[in-house]
This record gives C-alpha cells, sequence and structure tokens, in this order.
C-alpha cells in the first residue's frame, strides 16, 4: 500500500478525495455501461477499481477509462485545483488500446471524453457522497 501523503487515512485530505473521486468515477460509468463493479480501492496514493468488464462491451469499457479523469477534472474545479492527464496516464493507455480494437466502431476522444463526463455528471452526488466513505475505509461496493 502507498501512501505519499501520510499514514492515516484522512477524507478531508485533498490529494486522498482526489483519488478517491478519480476511482469513483471510473465506477460509476462503467457500471452505467452495465458492467458488474466487484469493489473501488483507495491506497492512500493511488487507487483502482475491481469491475468485471464484458468483452461483448468495448465501447462501455473505453468510456470508462475516461470516467476517472472526468470526475477528476469536475472535483478539481469546484475544488480550486487542477486535474492533470498525467495523473490518467494508464487510463489514457488503456482506452487507445482498446480502442484501436474497435476498428471503425471506434470512438474519438472528444466523444468517449462527452460520454463518459454525461455520467460523471448524472452520478455526482453519488461520488461527492461516497469519496470520504472510500478514504476512510480503503475499499467501497457500489
Amino acid at each position: 500500500m502507498g501512501w505519499l501523503f501520510s499514514t492515516r487515512r484522512d477524507p478531508n485530505d485533498p490529494l486522498q478525495l482526489q483519488i478517491a473521486v478519480h476511482e469513483l468515477g471510473h465506477a460509476v460509468v462503467w457500471k452505467a455501461v452495465g458492467f458488474v463493479i466487484k469493489s473501488v480501492v483507495h491506497e492512500g496514493d493511488s487507487g483502482s477499481v475491481d469491475v468485471r468488464w464484458d468483452p461483448d462491451n468495448l465501447t462501455g469499457y473505453v468510456i470508462g477509462c475516461w470516467g476517472g479523469f472526468e470526475a477528476e477534472r469536475r472535483w478539481a474545479r469546484l475544488h480550486g485545483r487542477s486535474a492533470r492527464r498525467t495523473n490518467s496516464s494508464h487510463d489514457i493507455a488503456n482506452f487507445h488500446h482498446v480502442n484501436r480494437a474497435l476498428g471503425a466502431r471506434r470512438l474519438s476522444e472528444s466523444k468517449a471524453r462527452a460520454l463518459a463526463r454525461k455520467h460523471v455528471d448524472r452520478h455526482w452526488a453519488q461520488i461527492q457522497r461516497r469519496a470520504p466513505e472510500l478514504v476512510r475505509s480503503g475499499r467501497i461496493y457500489l
């Protein structure tokens, strides 16, 4: 477990909250497109979503790759912070890799981001409510 910020979970720490919001962004988008979310994990300076994704719904997967960035971006704007694409470099690489497999059905980055943003906006209250809980507990279930 990495703890860049401190050895304790602090739901008031903006850096820990930003990570939690990012992971919840992925989770709500993937859940909205029909995937099963087994858990959302926060490990201090990183996080992850344990998702059972459907190989027949690659479009849903690539949209969810942007869910973390779009949630983090919205949260950062509200709190006078910035969301950096470098924080999402792994997600962006996954987007490009899986999106290529879609061939003629692949999405542009702007289209995938817009679709992710739509789901994030729809579930924003849930993201905000659950982020401190995720920081406190380290793992939640949606």
